[in-house]
């Protein structure tokens, strides 16, 4: 970290010091001391984020340090784990084991991601079995039973079923729980009283000083087994090999101070030869040692093959020993101690270079060794001469050349050869430093990553506009699904992702899992089951390309086999898109969001679109089964009478208002089976192609005239009868599908989509069925009704984004579970984005329509499907709205 004297590093044994823990455990009981008093307070009806306030309040932000190495952070994270886990062990109390929990998923979630390690090495903290028993933190919940605390359950279960599903604990069974190697502790350690430090030494510790160690332990060992009077079969043996090393070992100290003696004697009397021999000796002397000192690679005494005398007395057999003699082996015994071999001896040499078998004489000559035994005579023609050019010479010189030749072909070659032969991706209308746009929204990646699919056909890079086929659409976005085995679960793709949640919005019998979707065949594959999912007695799939790749304006085509039969009622195939300030499955991010599409201030953005009961109209002429009432929305929470101040991702008008913010949506299709018109007819398969608006129209009757219903083919596309109701207002046609591109029929592929253009009376949508235009609605059509006082809504401005699903619910017509059969697929052999050549706008975070900042600033709303509303579960208040009077 940072200090103003520069920059402070932390070790990794200061986060295990008791300076540390000592104090963060104090910490963490002033931590429990005041959320206790501010939660005792009346009137908490927010636990959850009181708790978040206290934590800033109290400073503890101050846990996210940024500068570290890879040691110090993965102690200091582990560390503070373990001392929030310990306050949560079943002998605390309820309430402190709650805090300290809350805590815990604080310090984890919002740790800084971008430093080093990253966060990810704080998962799998090893903990002891008995902080986190069946009994302790997973029955924490079911423990809060008094009144003061029971408020807190769902907050801990939740925050309990994060932390397990990201694997943040790694539970110890009792059984592994070994002891540590002392190598591996720090030098401080940590205790409740004060900080106990590891005595050091310096310099390197002599032979004798190991010696004397070594025999001084297996003093302290033989004297300790002495004492078992009790003890097993194999101890006696083991105490005669222990008390035979030890007489080694004092034999080894009495060697030593033997050699000493006898070099210094050959020394005065100038013995060259004898010095030697005292030298060779050591070798030897070095082999023993290696076997008893305290850092011998062997940890055994193997019993003797033959009877040999101990060091002592092979030291002792000659009253006056000559100097050559003065080592710890006779002659008659071998120089290499007789031990058990093993496969790795054959390998392993000893220092000793004489039992090598090599002749270390100096005047020894090796037949082969010519550079270290010159010949005078024989070289004096070779160093006389000076010949430049010679054969190894030139062969040096050649192989520099292939060297730098090689270097040269790697560095500059190999570049200049990629760079023209290999295809640069379209910068998809970019123009800014590496082809993106205004907003940095067009990556170029490395790989089959992209936005355009590699595998998708150049014959479909452009293609005319369905509305007007003088305009040139690009394409801006693909995947072509033809890698087998994809899966989309979070993380997996960049583009797409799979949600784990039930829809309950729309009453799904379903719940929609990650694992029911993938690619098989070159196609994507979204299953429908008939299994056990979460209490759910079947499993669907929904993915999306949310706040990942979305576009604003042009065409969207994908080619799709629709599941089932076409004749038998009840499956749900959609293929759809929504702006990117709502998440589908999310509720609280759709709270006052969706539908809308709206920027006006006045009637239309109150709650059941009504102001002191005006206009009467919105009272008396709406859905006839809730006694006429029009709507039974909230109101547009991100409205142009938003008051000054308030939250709002922007941006401003040139008046100082707010532009109008919403979440609308374009169905590409939803795939049903009816009778069509005829109530008694035979059932054959239909798609409703759809807008939803609001605020609604009177009666949900838009200005559906020639001029702005436009069906090219009146056999196969009719007005849809269901115009919406308290909740939506819809704008649909029903469309004849191709009876054959059902999975229990031919199994074809069919082409659906829409074109749109953004904006007020020129802004439209085109739809697409079977590769040709059904119906047109045209931004007219959705203009200012009086009798409602609303203004005209726009064709959707907002950045939209892709979703792709699969499920059953009856609020979508009737399902035939009798005739159904499971499991059942939709298969998508390709989607498609295009944009008009001129007016190339893709990506989630526009300038003129910005939603990354907002998201981020309420992100748990995004991300946390149990967020079912807004201001009730997430606890967020609507802004204040000028048209109410609220300024």
């Amino acid at each position: 970290m940072s200090s103003g004297r520069g920059e402070v590093v932390l070790q990794p044994n200061y986060f295990t010091s008791s300076i540390y823990v000592n104090a963060l455990r104090d910490d963490i009981s002033s931590l429990i001391f005041h959320y206790h008093e501010a939660y005792s307070q009346p009137g908490v009806t927010k636990p959850f984020s009181l708790f978040k306030d206290v934590w800033v309040k109290l400073g503890w932000p101050w846990l996210h340090f940024k500068v570290f190495d890879s040691r110090s952070r993965k102690m200091f994270l582990e560390v503070t784990a373990r001392l929030f886990l310990e306050r949560t062990v079943k002998t605390e109390a309820p309430f402190t084991r709650v805090v300290a929990l809350f805590g815990m998923y604080i310090f984890y979630y919002t740790q800084i991601k971008n430093t080093a390690p990253p966060l990810s090495s704080i998962t799998n903290v090893p903990i002891p079995s008995g902080m986190y028993c069946p009994s302790c933190a997973p029955g924490m919940p079911e423990s809060l039973t008094s009144p003061n605390v029971q408020p807190l359950q769902t907050h801990v279960r939740y925050v309990l079923s994060r932390l397990k599903k990201d694997d943040v604990f790694f539970i110890l069974p009792p059984s592994d729980l070994g002891p540590m190697n002392p190598r591996d502790l720090p030098r401080e350690i940590y205790t409740d009283e004060n900080t106990e430090k590891a005595a050091k030494r310096r310099g390197r510790p002599a032979r004798r000083d190991k010696a004397k160690k070594a025999r001084g332990a297996l003093e302290t060992l033989s004297a300790w087994v002495s004492e078992d009077d009790e003890a097993e079969d194999g101890v006696d043996d083991a105490l005669a090999e222990y008390r035979a090393a030890k007489a080694g070992v004092s034999g080894a100290e009495d060697v030593g101070g033997a050699v000493i003696a006898g070099m210094k004697e050959a020394v005065e009397e100038g013995d060259i030869s004898a010095v030697e021999g005292i030298i060779r000796t050591l070798f030897d002397f070095c082999i023993l040692m290696s076997f008893f000192g305290p850092n011998a690679q062997r940890r055994y005494f193997p019993a003797q093959t033959s009877p040999s005398p101990s060091v002592t007395n092979l030291i002792q057999s000659s009253p006056k020993p000559s100097r050559n003699s003065l080592t710890p082996y006779s002659a008659s015994v071998s120089r290499t101690p007789s031990v058990t071999h093993s496969v790795s001896d054959k390998y392993s040499l000893s220092p000793d270079p004489a039992a090598w078998g090599s002749n270390l004489s100096p005047d020894f000559a090796e037949p082969d060794d010519y550079l270290h035994n010159p010949d005078p005579r024989r070289d004096r023609n070779v160093d006389r001469s000076l010949n430049f050019f010679t054969y190894r010479g030139f062969t040096n010189l050649g192989c520099l050349l292939i060297l730098c030749a090689g270097l040269l072909a790697l560095f500059a070659g190999y570049p200049l050869i990629a760079h023209f032969t290999s295809k640069t991706q379209s910068t998809l209308g970019g123009f800014n430093l590496g082809g993106i746009n205004a907003s940095g929204q067009v990556p170029t990646m490395i790989g089959n990553w992209g936005l355009i699919d590699l595998e998708t056909p150049e014959s479909a890079y452009s293609l005319p506009a369905y509305n007007d086929a003088s305009t040139e659409m690009q394409l801006v976005f693909s995947d072509e699904f033809n890698t087998d085995g994809r899966t989309f679960y979070p993380g997996d793709d960049p583009y797409w992702e799979a949600v784990d949640l039930h829809y309950w919005q729309t009453n799904n019998l379903e719940w929609y899992d990650p694992a029911a979707i993938t690619t098989k065949n070159g196609a994507l594959e979204i299953t429908l089951s008939a299994k056990q999912t979460h209490g759910l007695n079947y499993q669907g799939g929904l993915m999306s390309t949310w706040n990942k790749f979305c576009f604003t304006g042009g065409l969207v085509l994908v080619s799709v086999s629709l599941p089932g039969a076409n004749n038998v009622a009840g499956l749900w195939p959609a293929v759809w898109s929504m702006g990117n300030l709502g998440r589908a499955g999310y509720g609280a991010s759709l709270e006052g969001m969706w539908p809308y599409t709206y920027d006006a201030c006045d009637v239309g953005t109150a709650p059941n679109q009504t102001f002191h009961g005006e206009p009467v109209a919105a009272t008396i002429n709406g859905d006839p089964t809730e006694n006429g009432a029009l709507s039974f929305l909230p109101g547009q929470k991100l409205s142009r009478c938003t008051c000054p101040g308030e939250s709002h991702p922007g941006p401003v008008h040139s008046d100082g208002t707010y532009v109008g913010r919403a979440a609308p949506e374009i169905d590409v299709f939803e795939a049903t089976v009816t009778s069509g018109l005829l109530t008694d007819g035979p059932l054959f398969g239909q798609v409703s192609q759809s807008a939803q608006w609001a605020p609604y129209n009177n009666e949900y009757h838009w200005q559906n005239t020639s001029n702005n219903l436009i069906i090219p083919n009146t056999t196969s596309t009719y007005l849809n009868p269901y115009v919406g109701g308290v909740f939506q207002q819809s704008t649909s046609s029903l469309t004849t599908t191709n009876q054959g591109c059902y999975e229990l029929e031919q199994g074809c592929f069919s082409t659906y989509g829409y074109e749109y253009k953004p904006g007020f009376d020129d802004g439209y949508i085109t739809w697409i069925a079977n590769s040709v235009p059904s119906w047109t609605l045209n931004g007219a059509g959705m203009g200012a009704d009086p009798i409602v006082n609303i203004s005209a809504r726009p064709v959707p401005q907002e950045p939209m984004y892709l979703i792709m699903n699969l499920g059953m619910s009856e609020n979508f017509g009737v399902v035939d579970l009798e005739h159904l059969t499971f499991p059942t697929t939709m298969r998508v052999d390709w989607i498609r984005v295009y944009q008009p050549k001129d007016a190339i706008n893709i990506g989630c975070d526009p300038k003129d329509f910005p939603t990354e900042a907002y998201i981020n600033q309420y992100i748990e709303a995004y991300t946390n499907p149990n967020l079912t509303t807004w201001v009730n579960d997430f606890g967020q208040p609507f802004p204040k709205n000028k048209f109410l009077g609220q300024c």
